[in-house]
């Protein structure tokens, strides 16, 4: 269930991309909940302006951090977790939890396949070799799709979405960029990610200039640049 805390809007602090800090504005743009966004320059963040400055308020002084009134949190899973629940994006049993769990767990599992490539220095010699396993998860993924989903919109529950549409759709986008066409080859996981980011408030901010241009930053092999990175534009 949706709490309010505090007057003051949430406060999400990451880099000047969309990394591990997206999902968080995905569940904060569907459900039109105000927040504040501080981008934290590359070149700052080894100064005394950057990371030493949450060295304070977090374990180990890594970013994301979200800041809700006096309270701080960081690790990116917690902050999906709290946020899921503080917008009324998480389940209502236990077992719907634990779904969402296991759901956001596996688009997490997609995402850190496809970050490891993306800053593989062998990137260009492993793409190609990348797709066809690629396309197995992903069979394998829309077979899982077919058992456990909600229609042929949603994960958890019919007409409403949670945490786990968010980081499953965030997760499927950025394959497009790296394997054009291969999510078309499963098109109940590209209706349901088009579904998603069609829906008010998610369509308004993806094809806004609020959105980061990149997926991550410029030091990477893929994804660093706007052309590597997927944009909805109609």
């Amino acid at each position: 269930m949706s709490t309010s805390h505090t007057c003051t809007p949430l406060k999400l602090v990451y880099f000047a991309v969309r990394g591990r800090a997206e999902p968080v504005r995905l569940m904060l743009e569907l459900t039109g909940v105000p927040y504040d966004y501080e981008e934290i320059p590359i070149a700052v963040w080894p100064t005394p302006s950057g990371k030493q400055r949450f060295l304070a308020s977090t374990p180990l002084g890594q970013l994301p951090i979200l800041q809700d009134g006096d309270f701080f949190l960081c690790q990116s899973a917690a902050i999906y977790k709290y946020v899921a629940r503080r917008v009324g994006l998480y389940g209502a049993t236990l077992q719907e939890d634990a779904r969402i769990d296991e759901v956001t767990e596996t688009a997490g599992d997609l995402l850190l396949d496809l970050g490891t490539l993306f800053w593989d220095p062998r990137f260009a010699e492993r793409r190609t070799e990348h797709r066809p396993a690629l396309r197995k998860k992903l069979e394998q993924l829309q077979d899982y799709f077919v058992r456990v989903g909600a229609g042929p919109a949603h994960w958890i529950q019919p007409g409403r979405y949670t945490l786990a549409d968010v980081r499953m759709a965030y997760a499927l986008e950025s394959v497009m960029p790296l394997h054009p066409g291969l999510l078309e080859e499963f098109p109940r996981l590209h209706d349901a990610m088009q579904r998603f980011f069609s829906t008010d408030g998610v369509r308004e901010y993806v094809r806004s200039d609020r959105r980061c241009r990149t997926y991550t930053v410029a030091l990477a092999s893929f994804g660093g640049k706007p052309e590597e990175t997927h944009h909805f534009t109609d």
